[in-house]
């Protein structure tokens, strides 16, 4: 069985120092994420951006110190889809961007060359014998996946597609720049959560189940911190509260069974 190398782990250091730098100025300054980011966006954004790139780094974080890549397999084309998504949305926003400013040029190197890289370890991989040993992963395990999957694949297309229909139902008032550059990220989790209710053991899914647990825990709490800017009224502010409390419960029993029936 292929274990992950050292070249590799650089490359999720490299992608996860970013992720965290991102998450910390987006969720805990979230009045100067644009230090880390190349726009200014309100609290909630900002929070809701950090959460998502704190997720990327716990992906990273598991993926360091992962062993064996069976662990990491599904991971590369979430990074692929989700910072490629993001370099491809910004092509069609140039005129948004302060040029003056390195994060602008950071922004663009990085998601020009994370997902390249990305295929390129996939394609380096695609012959590596992928049959991981330990405990066997349930047929619920699987079904949970493969809803979470579809149901976020399909937020992410309608994110990315229609993102002007969307500024009219999501929970808080965005724009449609930000709907779109949101389907990234949902659509690296639809897409991988669709993946891994393919897989067969606990050990194949457990950084992901842990990263998006962190994912739904963090929007949870921004939500909860923004709580005045949510109606009770609105269908779709109860929708998005709910979804994000099975989220947790979920992955956190997921991300639970999935440490506990670890076997080296």
């Amino acid at each position: 069985m292929t274990f992950v190398t050292r070249g590799q782990k650089i490359y999720f250091a490299a992608v996860g120092l970013l992720a965290l730098w991102v998450g910390i100025w987006g969720y805990f300054i979230p009045t100067h994420v644009d230090e880390a980011i190349p726009w200014m966006v309100p609290p909630l954004h900002a929070r809701f951006l950090g959460a998502m790139y704190f997720s990327g780094a716990t992906f990273m974080v598991g993926c360091m110190l992962a062993r064996r890549w069976a662990e990491v397999r599904v991971i590369l084309p979430m990074i692929a889809i989700w910072t490629g998504m993001l370099f491809i949305v910004s092509l069609f926003y140039l005129n948004e961007f302060d040029y003056s400013r390195p994060q602008v040029w950071v922004w663009f190197s990085a998601y020009f060359f994370y997902p390249i890289i990305a295929l390129w370890l996939m394609w380096q991989e695609r012959a590596t014998d992928m049959s991981p040993t330990g405990a066997v992963l349930p047929k619920w395990a699987n079904t949970y996946l493969l809803g979470q999957g579809s149901l976020v694949t399909i937020l992410a297309l309608g994110l990315l597609f229609l993102p002007n229909f969307m500024v009219t139902v999501w929970p808080w008032k965005i724009t449609p720049l930000l709907a779109q550059l949101y389907s990234a990220p949902f659509l690296s989790y639809g897409i991988g959560s669709l993946m891994l209710a393919r897989r067969q053991r606990w050990l194949e899914i457990r950084v992901a189940v842990t990263a998006m647990l962190v994912f739904a825990v963090f929007v949870l709490l921004a939500s909860i911190i923004h709580l005045e800017l949510f109606s009770i009224a609105d269908t779709a502010d109860w929708l998005w509260l709910g979804s994000f409390t099975l989220a947790v419960l979920m992955l956190g029993f997921l991300t639970n069974r999935a440490f506990a029936s670890h076997q080296l």
